[in-house]
């Protein structure tokens, strides 16, 4: 006998429309269930039970914000009951209000604190916020609540996985199967654990061990897990990872905030693949690897092997579908003859790189340049995509294009010259390049000195100076570099605040603020977390153990990434209070602390670039120490650019004298600030409109030489008055 459907809803009492709704939303009628809902919610506004049907209904037809509206209007009334609490919290989060959520969730847990579904979406709020022992800690009292609810279960060992407590969630889901036996979920995740903890062995044979509808599952768990979300700094796989592969991409996570804990394993690893792959030729896809590696113990032979691997592999992996047709050159009266350039841009959701952009294209000569930016960024903030129009003939949005479809794209523009600004980072595409979209491409800052001619991405020159390349010859060893005749680093940055001498009142009262001691050498390091190496940091706890009076003032990040510094910092045998971090803030009011700081600490391996520009823009002076590397060597092409060659040493050990010697001699810190304060108005790096003319007299010789058939050469730019 057929259930007879649920009727269509009439007007009737309150409880008969709330019975009506739920039987049509079991039947999946949404539409018929939401204007029962909704009548009752019309006879009785004030109940809860039909606002929260109605909102529940919204967000499950896609309309967020309704059901936002409906649950915020009863907002006092909601957070008065846990469930109450808990049900705007989630409506909340599917409107992206994300501090609205975390309130709320945390008046669910005050009122009850075992409330069930409150502890879970809190604990995944908390690790996409970084706070991973408040995840784990909450995670864990849900899941003791309720160990027979396998979804809970699951959770439990995500939040483990995003934790890197990795054998604690292989030993999680070995006792997760226990309770339910053959559960594919439990299975492939501990698979996962098991290879990102470095046991690659073991977790193919756990692979192996499920037959062939484990590894269909298990590629499927893959292809779904490579979907990067939007803002995830690691590119989709274009071959999907084998369990090695798996290890190195959470080692790079781990970087990310500051966890070495797989450092070694990590550069042993590669070593190792890079010597099978010369055997057996088997392909890697190495694009974000060619970025992370930098900030490991690696050779500058094994960083461009893994470049050389990286492009090897693409050539052979992907096939661009449209042929390129270099573009006629333009020589009719009347026709718009001015040289196209066309610009990738890092991103433009952030201020650092749109207003850097911005000033840059201001000074371009239009008359003899028509400038076209591609923006990697979804939905890119329309304020900073704006500020740039007035500048450039067209700001276009490539995110939602296949790399085909962008490079198609591109090159309906025409383009004499293509500049990827964003080569090696995680906005980098690339494909586009590899595509062909002009008939002269460059990279601005690929890190790596060498760059081999016909080898790889088709890229004809690279870009440097005589710091990072030295002793360049003809024909040049490192391959077609340009280098410009001062720094490669164009200093193109947003406005600063005006620098303004403070009385010692105002400075202490400034420090005080920001959490530094107002009598403290303030030793800082603006970078991302990324670019803080053991190696880097180690030094600097050497350097405050012999400054008693010295602090190390960082960059605000995450609370993962404070964290492990703090554990780092106190298995050196520093105090935790010795290490500062600057509070969230916009970037101005950043800007406008950089002066508290006495001496700027360069990285190592990966030298700092936009956050050492800033501070030499703000008058704090900085010391560096160039390797071998192009990555270790950019930070003393700008500080000489700046006008403080004496403080860019060739060795760790000149490095901590310098430091030290700066930091017991107050008088002599004072002087070199003045020098900086002075080469505000004489130094090269300071100079952008001339820069700017040096990086045109650069197009112009690379588009002519290719006009005129001639191969890309390295040749030296000449300075411009």
């Amino acid at each position: 006998m057929l259930d007879t459907p649920a009727p269509s809803p009439t007007i009737g009492d309150f409880d008969q429309l709330m019975q009506a709704g739920a039987g049509l939303h079991t039947e999946g009628r949404r539409e018929e269930a939401l204007a029962a809902f909704e009548q009752a919610l019309a006879q009785r506004p004030q109940d809860l039970n039909a606002a929260t049907a109605c909102a529940s209904v919204l967000t499950e037809l896609q309309r967020p914000q309704a059901a936002w509206a409906i649950m915020v209007a009863r907002r006092e009334a909601l957070m008065t009951d846990a469930d109450g609490a808990c049900n705007l919290a989630v409506m909340a989060e599917a409107c992206a209000l994300e501090g609205e959520a975390q309130t709320a969730y945390e008046q669910a847990l005050r009122l009850y604190p075992q409330h069930l579904r409150a502890l879970n979406n809190r604990a995944l709020m908390a690790t996409r916020q970084g706070d991973m022992a408040l995840a784990q800690e909450l995670m864990q009292r849900a899941a003791a609540q309720a160990p027979q609810d396998p979804a809970l279960l699951l959770n439990y060992a995500d939040v483990l996985i995003a934790a890197r407590a990795f054998d604690e969630a292989a030993q999680h889901l070995l006792a997760a199967l226990a309770r339910f036996p053959g559960m594919l979920e439990f299975q492939l995740r501990r698979i996962a654990a098991l290879a990102f903890g470095g046991q690659p062995e073991q977790a193919q044979a756990e692979l192996d061990a499920l037959g062939e509808p484990g590894a269909q599952a298990w590629n499927a768990f893959l292809r779904q897990a490579s979907q990067a979300p939007q803002g995830s700094p690691f590119k989709r796989f274009i071959v999907l990872p084998d369990m090695r592969e798996l290890f190195i991409q959470q080692a790079f996570s781990a970087m990310r905030q500051c966890d070495w804990r797989n450092e070694q394993a990590l550069s042993s690893l590669l070593r190792q693949m890079l010597g099978e792959s010369t055997l057996t030729g088997t392909l890697h896809d190495w694009r974000d690897t060619q970025f992370y590696a930098l900030m490991l113990a690696l050779t500058e032979q094994e960083q461009t092997r893994i470049r050389l691997e990286t492009d090897r592999s693409l050539l052979t992996l992907l096939k661009p579908r449209t042929p390129y047709v270099a573009p006629a050159i333009r020589t009719q009266a009347g026709s718009d003859t001015r040289l196209r350039i066309g610009i990738a841009a890092q991103t433009l959701d952030d201020e650092r790189f749109a207003n850097a952009l911005a000033t840059q294209l201001a000074l371009h000569d239009r008359s003899r340049f028509a400038l076209h930016v591609y923006s990697p960024t979804p939905r890119p903030r329309e304020a900073l995509s704006a500020a740039l129009l007035p500048h450039c003939e067209r700001v276009v949005e490539l995110a939602h294009l296949s790399h085909e479809e962008a490079a198609q794209r591109v090159r309906v523009d025409r383009l004499d010259l293509w500049m990827d600004t964003a080569f090696y980072t995680p906005w980098c595409r690339v494909e586009i390049t590899f595509a062909r979209v002009a008939p002269v491409q460059i990279f601005t800052q690929t890190w790596k000195r060498y760059h081999p001619a016909n080898v790889g991405i088709p890229c004809e020159y690279t870009v440097g100076d005589a710091f990072t390349h030295p002793d360049v010859g003809t024909p040049s060893a490192y391959g077609p570099v340009v280098r410009m005749p001062h720094s490669c680093w164009l200093f193109a940055n947003d406005d600063a605040p005006t620098l303004t001498g403070k009385s010692p009142e105002q400075h202490a009262a400034q420090r005080s603020a920001a959490g530094l001691s107002a009598n403290a050498l303030v030793l800082t390091s603006w970078v991302p977390a990324l670019a803080i190496d053991p190696h880097s940091f180690g030094t600097w706890m050497r350097l405050l153990a012999a400054l008693p009076h010295a602090v190390l003032w960082l960059s605000n990040t995450t609370p993962q990434a404070k964290n492990n510094l703090l554990a780092a910092a106190q298995a050196h045998g520093i105090a935790p209070q010795r290490i500062v971090f600057m509070q969230a803030m916009p970037r101005g009011e950043a800007l406008a602390q950089m002066p508290l700081a006495d001496l700027f600490l360069d990285t190592l391996r990966f030298n700092a670039n936009h956050g050492l520009a800033d501070a030499l823009r703000m008058g704090v002076p900085a010391v560096s120490c160039a390797g071998q590397t192009m990555a270790s060597r950019l930070g003393g092409s700008i500080i000489r650019a700046a006008g403080l060659a004496d403080c860019v040493v060739d060795s760790e050990a000149a490095y901590l004298d310098r430091v030290l010697h700066l930091g017991r001699n107050p008088a002599e810190l004072a002087a070199l600030r003045e020098r900086l304060a002075t080469a505000h108005s004489t130094a090269p790096l300071f100079d952008t409109a001339a820069r700017v003319r040096e990086w045109e007299s650069a197009w112009v010789t690379m588009i002519e030489r290719q006009r005129a058939g001639l191969p890309p050469i390295a040749f030296d730019v000449p300075a411009s008055a």
